[in-house]
């Protein structure tokens, strides 16, 4: 780890650190301890502890989007590869504490203005994901042409993160698999070319 440049044995020290002990408890000089170097040299590469976990969220939301994007280069039709976004998101983030927790807030690890900023760069990364299934669904007549696919981005955003955190709080009263069904048809619906039919709800094999 020691070879490591600087700026990355921090981000991975902060991140350990982050997820053991939360955002309020850690300090500057747990990091640096953890990282095996000095004050001066976190302060080199990040303004304050704050820029340090925003750091931190960034780099572990990339991962997530690296596989979400695969996404975009599927075969399926783009409502259907939403319906796979939203389980992919509810997998990853069911696995992913600090993501959640700055997401959707969590006392014992993030809370306050520190969550609002992490929150929303989560929010705008996805929702620019999203805005780039909806468009390559465009470009391959999946998605009506006559949609605006920023606004379809945001409320798609919303509604399936409605989902999202109900399955990851365990507050539905449906089960996932009829929740993600009932999704991809309306949803899926409201996107598809006029005349193109209903969406068959997906079974497991």
């Amino acid at each position: 780890m020691s070879e490591a440049p600087t700026a990355a044995r921090l981000l991975f020290a902060a991140e350990a650190q982050f997820r053991r002990f939360g955002y309020r408890r850690t300090t500057i000089d747990d990091i640096t301890a953890e990282a095996g170097t000095g004050k001066g040299s976190l302060y080199l590469h990040f303004e304050s502890k704050l820029a340090v976990y925003l750091a931190v969220v960034e780099a572990s939301l990339e991962r997530f989007v690296s596989s979400a994007a695969e996404l975009l280069d599927g075969t399926d039709p783009a409502p259907a590869r939403l319906r796979t976004l939203v389980e992919l998101t509810i997998n990853h983030y069911g696995q992913d504490e600090l993501l959640q927790a700055s997401l959707f807030g969590n006392g014992n690890l993030v809370d306050g203005d520190v969550a609002q900023r992490a929150a929303e760069i989560q929010r705008t990364r996805i929702r620019h994901l999203l805005r780039e299934l909806l468009a390559a669904g465009q470009r391959e007549a999946t998605v009506r042409a006559d949609i605006d696919v920023d606004a379809a981005a945001a409320v798609v955003f919303e509604i399936g993160w409605a989902v999202v955190r109900s399955a990851l709080e365990g507050a539905s009263q449906i089960p996932l698999e009829e929740a993600l069904n009932t999704l991809n048809q309306i949803v899926g619906l409201g996107l598809l070319p006029r005349g193109s039919g209903a969406l068959k709800p997906q079974t497991e094999n």
